[in-house]
């Protein structure tokens, strides 16, 4: 049995997401974005060991809880191999426009299609650059989920103004790669409330404009 979990952190309000294996009590943290205290207050609290750490792009609000958590777990950290530059740079993973400090380096660096298997199940990398050259997402076919990050959100998408970020990419991303998913697919995006694949192929109108 799988349970995942939310924990909304930081000021950017980001969707940390804890995905368990209730009867192994391991854990998949994706994007620790902030206050890896309280990521690890909530491990805890469900008697819960942290597998690995899954990382959807480099921006500071999904990264800056890394090493607080990666220290106390001593779990590895997985992010698309395109994305190495950007997680390093804080002036490109824009902490330096919110005025902090955030860089982050992954243990693991993954490529398009691979299958991860951690805690009993195949996980999917579906590279989707657009709002960074190196963003991915991560679906679990089994569970009927995707974890989009900053791709795809409920009818909308990511920004496209920041640094290696593309709008045509992240259409192409989303109309070839998500939308090919079934449409009963739930997505947990990397801010707000949740969807799915079915939903936002017939009303995103961030999609829908550019008419695929």
């Amino acid at each position: 049995m799988y349970k995942l979990h939310m924990i909304n952190v930081g000021e950017m309000r980001t969707n940390c997401y804890i995905l368990s294996n209730e009867e192994t009590k391991e854990a998949l943290v994706f994007d620790p974005g902030a206050e890896p205290e309280r990521i690890l207050e909530f491990l805890k609290s469900k008697d819960l060991t942290v597998a690995a750490i899954l990382l959807t792009h480099g921006h500071f609000d999904h990264i800056m809880g890394v090493d607080g958590l990666r220290r106390q777990e001593r779990a590895k950290v997985y992010a698309c191999e395109a994305e190495k530059e950007l997680m390093a740079d804080p002036d490109m993973n824009c902490a330096h426009m919110f005025h902090c400090e955030a860089a982050a380096e992954a243990d693991v660096y993954v490529k398009d299609g691979q299958i991860l298997s951690m805690i009993g199940l195949d996980i999917e990398v579906i590279h989707t650059p657009g709002h960074t050259s190196g963003g991915a997402c991560y679906y679990m076919k089994d569970l009927k989920i995707v974890i989009t990050g900053d791709t795809l959100f409920f009818e909308a998408v990511g920004r496209c103004d920041l640094p290696t970020s593309n709008e045509a990419a992240i259409i192409e991303s989303i109309t070839k790669k998500l939308f090919v998913l079934p449409e009963d697919v739930v997505v947990y995006p990397g801010h707000g409330r949740s969807s799915s694949i079915g939903y936002e192929a017939q009303n995103n109108p961030y999609v829908l404009e550019e008419e695929y």
